[in-house]
């Protein structure tokens, strides 16, 4: 069984174009990651967590990992200001059309209703590739995250992007321009040389669980000395 998800938004179509005079008119700057594609704005690796969609934004830490001395606690990561540059434009439009399918997938897959547990969505990086004739990608993976989301702007026929299952199966899944791809960040995978335009936006991202308020008040009730902080990112179970 080939793990991956794919989902469309509304007004594909619109929405792609869109995007992609958006990304035309991206300026172009100095390439961090050897990467052989025509416009790759991955030099502002360090820029594109601000997403712009707040509620991606949130994560939290051990408070001992700070305070050698504390035994409980949390120290909350407060989302980076947002970023309203020329090379960040195209992420407002697209988290507007993009989020609520991640919302989706979050709950019919990674943590599916029957948990009786709520999500936390942490999008911890996106970049996009505008890949032109003879213009391909390489064999890799990615770290530090669960997810791997690619949507597709313009894909030429047969350039879906190549994936290899934890047997070594290469294959290419089911996917069309205007829809979004969702597979396993450990998943190798690459795109396939292209000889027309070929245009992704690509985006890491976590999916953790927390606890509704029915379950944090019994623990409250139940092991009193247990509990220790307050929590209002919790949202209601739904």
């Amino acid at each position: 069984m080939n793990n991956y998800w794919t989902y469309t938004p509304s007004n594909h179509i619109d929405f792609n174009d869109k995007l992609r005079a958006l990304i035309d008119s991206t300026p172009k700057g100095k390439q961090s990651q050897k990467q052989p594609v025509s416009h790759y704005d991955g030099y502002n690796h360090a820029k594109s967590i601000n997403a712009n969609y707040p509620e991606f934004q949130k994560s939290r830490q051990y408070l001992t990992w700070y305070e050698p001395e504390a035994l409980t606690g949390y120290v909350d990561i407060p989302p980076p200001d947002i970023d309203d540059s020329d090379d960040q434009i195209y992420k407002i439009s697209f988290w507007q059309r993009v989020a609520p399918l991640v919302e989706e997938f979050a709950r019919e897959v990674a943590v599916k209703p029957e948990t009786g547990l709520n999500y936390q969505i942490n999008v911890d990086m996106m970049w996009f590739h505008r890949m032109d004739n003879g213009d391909y990608d390489n064999w890799h993976n990615h770290s530090f995250c669960q997810w791997v989301g690619v949507y597709y702007i313009d894909l030429p026929e047969g350039k879906q992007t190549l994936l290899q299952d934890y047997e070594g199966n290469v294959f290419q899944p089911d996917v069309s321009e205007g829809q979004l791809l969702i597979f396993p960040a450990s998943y190798i995978h690459k795109s396939p040389e292209v000889n027309e335009r070929k245009t992704v936006i690509n985006f890491n991202f976590n999916v953790s669980t927390k606890y509704t308020l029915d379950t944090i008040n019994r623990l409250k009730e139940t092991h009193p000395n247990n509990y220790f902080d307050k929590d209002d990112g919790i949202k209601p179970y739904k």
